[in-house]
């Protein structure tokens, strides 16, 4: 036997020293370097992917297989660009263990290690092609890892789908013995950045750590772990936390000890803390026990401070049946001169097996004190009952609060934590918001968004319940009776069956909101009453001399994010001095583009129906078009523009379009028609007959052209006004206006002018005739003028137009007037026609009777000297002259 052992010895001896021999004689030939051509060769064939290897690969045998590489990269699959590299690695493992399937690994080193992982658009990654697809899973071997050391690495990945970028960055990590199901000692500390969400932070971490997939087991000891940077939204914020956390889930067994949490940093410019501790909390099959557990947050901004604390007391009992003093906690907070202080507490009860948890009595108080409100104070008070199903994904609560003296009252159900799906009702009897808030204070206007608000969030609500408040109140506004049905089915978000009286405004119908990514609003409502003065708040600033120039740029961005859809009907419409009912306004906008059709309403004894188009894409530009039927003009002239020039009923139609970035443009920019058709009224400001009547007898009719001012208490009143515009470049041209009127007659073609609409300026000549039937409407002051067409000149602005009457041209008219009347019979027409422009010498022989003998005259007997006769010619023009003067009385 002892021979049979020796043996056996010399034996393994001689296996040892030739395996020795092997490795040696192996050491000595092979020379690894010579293949490094080979396998870039097959790599490339293999992969399409080409591998650098730039140091000498040194390898070891015995006792131990191992590789010492230097740097070293591979390229993206067919590219050049680097898919990973490494400054060095270092590697051993134990030859013998292999034969048992067991992997015995001395530390691993790896420096500079550099990777860039890519998941494109199709879902797919840049390092697929590298993963074995063919190959059956292996039997499980077993590893035993002496430890790993990373240093100075980094790892970077993008998702091109979502345009997400991650990345880690001076990677350091030392861990120590490695093996299956056994806890792991690890350090580690690098910096990480990211744009969705944004972060740029250090992140150092170190402990045991335990993960277990298998028994599902998972825990980190002596953990310290912290974050310094921009996370969370925040600025310069520090993280930290440490403690012990063994937990296995499957079994609900749970051991917390020491556990501490900590974060501070700035969010929104104000300076946040949170704390919280966790002594001890142990949950095993029979037993549950946990000392206090408190939560602290505190926020401070300049003059806005707030801190809350939350404590859970001692917990004792089982898993099925576990009891708490309860959850107690307070508020305290500053915001100006406002203060709030508040208190709350409730038991506590829950089965952990069945995640039920109830909170059977949460109740608290608030104390508010502002010298903003009235009293100076507020109290709030509050009883809710809670109660959580967490494997049924289920809540239920109940609630009452009471706001001095108001009360409101409600329930809300609450299933599936994922996607949640509310049913609520809430009630109140009246609601004074003044009292908790103070009275509102103007914000500083900000500029429109140009983009859509994205509600996408609304997408994974779900949404049920009714809403009943008897009166609300907030600054100078007052709601009643608000009755609304609210609805989300995560298409939309509508509201149904409203009904609000909002100030003097019964307001009834529907509103929603659909397509969440790019919301479109939907609005059905009918309102009694309007008056829009009491919600337009005039500026306390004077007015800027650009903007009255029309200067202004338009601001129409808000449009270009607007999708909306809906009808608005009101009773009663007032704005100013404008008064409008049966309002109908239906709006269609999109991408931009904003549509008003049918914009109709009855105001002013008439009505009006039409359309307006507003388009904000580009260059701002409109189309209006409005036809107004039976419409006093006067009235409305005066409520909208203060102008008090016309009076009438009739019929107005406009159908014009501009475009511009200012006012200004736009008016400049305005092109289409108008016309006018108006019945019994009045040109105010000046009386042509009275004005006519005063120049025959109180001035020389050869005096030059004169221009008044509009007199408000004068007119001139007309049966019939009709008129139509061709509106260029901002500019209104008319050379149709007819009147007619009990003294005077205005033909078509007779007048002719322009209303510059951008600069409001007035250039109009018209030529309206005195009636020839005269009788108890002109006097006998007029009869003369019968017939007789008189210039009238328009011009100044719109706020103070002036009006000339050519009173040369009126002089010359009534001379001639004269002196046919005067001649009169047959010799009427000669006069006519030598004041005008007939041949004026048929004229002259006419008046002078031509055809009548003329007297011979005879010389003297004496033989004197005596005058020559004058020629017909002569004789003629002394007639006219005598016959002139005659007429004037000169």
């Amino acid at each position: 036997m002892k021979k049979l052992l020796k043996y056996g010895l010399y034996g393994a001896a001689g296996v040892v020293a030739l395996l020795v021999l092997a490795v040696a004689i192996i050491s000595a030939t092979f020379n690894p370097n010579d293949y490094k051509p080979l396998i870039i060769k097959l790599v490339q064939e293999k992969k399409q992917r080409t591998l650098n290897i730039e140091g000498d690969i040194k390898l070891a045998f015995w006792p131990k297989i191992g590789a010492d590489l230097g740097k070293l990269s591979i390229s993206e699959h067919n590219s050049e660009q680097t898919f990973a590299s490494i400054q060095g690695a270092k590697v051993a493992l134990a030859l013998l263990p292999l034969l048992k399937k067991e992997l015995v690994v001395d530390t691993v080193y790896i420096d500079g290690a550099q990777a860039n992982i890519i998941k494109y658009k199709d879902g797919t990654n840049n390092f697929d092609d590298l993963l074995s697809k063919d190959e059956e899973e292996s039997e499980q071997i077993k590893f035993d890892v002496d430890g790993v050391k990373v240093t100075n690495s980094a790892i970077n990945y993008t998702d091109e789908g979502t345009g997400a970028k991650y990345a880690l960055s001076k990677f350091n990590l030392t861990s120590g013995h490695i093996a299956l199901a056994e806890p792991i000692d690890l350090a580690t500390d690098f910096s990480a950045t990211a744009n969705q969400p944004a972060l740029a932070a250090n992140v150092k971490l170190k402990g045991t750590f335990l993960a277990d997939p298998e028994a599902k087991h998972f825990a980190a000891k002596n953990l310290d772990a912290s974050i310094k940077g921009d996370v969370l939204g925040g600025k310069d914020v520090a993280i930290t936390l440490s403690g012990d956390v063994d937990a296995k889930p499957e079994t609900r067994e749970f051991l917390v000890d020491s556990l501490k949490l900590a974060l501070a940093g700035q969010f929104d410019g104000a300076k946040v803390t949170l704390d919280l501790n966790a002594p001890a909390l142990v949950a095993q099959k029979d037993e549950v026990t946990s000392k206090k557990i408190t939560v602290s947050l505190s926020q401070e901004k300049a003059s806005d401070n707030f801190k809350a604390n939350l404590i859970l007391a001692d917990i004792k009992g089982s898993p099925k049946a576990l009891q708490s003093s309860g959850i107690s906690g307070d508020i305290t907070g500053t915001q100006g001169k406002r203060s709030i202080n508040g208190k709350f507490s409730s038991p506590f009860q829950g089965n952990l097996e069945s995640l039920i948890f109830d909170l059977p009595k949460f109740a608290g108080n608030i104390d508010i004190k502002d010298p903003a409100i009235p009293n100076g104070s507020a109290k709030v008070s509050f009883d809710l009952s809670l109660h959580a199903d967490a494997k049924q994904e289920q809540v239920h609560s109940k609630f009452l609060m009471n706001v001095d003296n108001t009360k409101l009252n409600g329930n809300v159900a609450l299933a599936n934590f994922k996607k949640p799906n509310i049913q609520f009702n809430l009630t109140a009897d009246a609601l004074d918001l003044n009292k908790l808030l103070g009275p509102s204070k103007p914000k500083k206007a900000e500029p429109a968004s140009q983009k859509p608000a994205d509600m996408s969030a609304l997408a994974n609500l779900l949404l049920d319940g009714k809403i009943n408040i008897g009166q609300i109140s907030y600054d100078k506004y007052r709601l009643s009776g608000l009755n609304v049905n609210v609805k989300a089915d995560g298409q939309k978000l509508a509201l149904s069956g409203l009904n609000v009286k909002f100030d003097e405004s019964q307001i009834k119908g529907s509103l929603g909101i659909s397509q969440f990514h790019k919301p479109l609003y939907t609005f059905d409502l009918d309102i009694d009453q309007l008056n829009l003065d009491k919600y337009i708040i005039a500026s306390d600033k004077p007015v800027e001399t650009k903007a009255n120039t029309g200067d202004a740029p338009l601001d129409l961005s808000a449009l270009k994010a607007l999708n909306a859809n809906g009808s608005i009907r009101i009773g009663n419409l007032r704005y100013g001095k404008t008064k409008a009912s049966n309002v109908r306004v239906d709006l269609k906008a999109a991408d931009g583009v904003a549509t008003i059709a049918p914009l109709s309403a009855n105001l002013y004894q008439g009505s009006m129906n039409g359309s307006l188009r507003v388009d904000a894409r580009s260059t701002p530009s409109i189309a209006f078009k409005q036809d107004m039927k039976g419409i006093a003009i006067g009235p409305l002239l005066v409520d909208a523009i203060n102008n008090d020039m016309l009076d009438g009923k009739g019929t107005l139609s406009v159908d014009v379009t501009a475009a511009g970035n200012t006012v200004g443009a736009m008016k400049k920019a305005l092109n289409g028609t108008s016309s006018l058709q108006l019945a019994d009224g009045a040109i105010k400001g000046i009386d042509i007959a009275g004005t006519i009547r005063n120049a025959k007898s109180k001035i020389n009719i050869f005096k030059d052209k004169n221009s008044i001012g509009a007199d408000q208490t004068q007119k001139t009143d007309f049966s019939e006004l009709t008129a139509s515009f061709n509106i260029k470049n901002g500019v209104a041209h008319n050379e149709d206006l007819a009147m007619k009127a009990p003294i005077l007659r205005l033909a078509k073609g007779d007048s002719r002018g322009d209303v510059d609409i951008a600069n409001e300026t007035i250039n109009y000549l018209a030529k309206p005739t005195i009636v020839k039937s005269l009788k108890g409407q002109g006097g006998a002051e007029l009869d003369s003028l019968a017939g007789v067409s008189i210039p009238v000149k328009v011009t100044g602005t719109f706020s103070a137009p002036k009006y000339g009457i050519d009173f040369a041209a009126l002089g010359t008219a009534i001379a001639k007037s004269n002196l046919i009347d005067k001649v009169g019979g047959d010799k009427a027409g000669a006069v006519k026609a030598l004041v005008g422009d007939g041949n004026k010498v048929d004229a002259l022989k006419g008046l002078l009777d031509k055809n009548k003998p003329a007297d011979s005259a005879t010389a003297p007997a004496d033989g004197s000297t005596t005058e020559q006769p004058k020629s017909a010619e002569e004789l003629a023009k002394e007639k006219a002259e005598q016959k002139l003067k005659k007429l004037f009385k000169f």
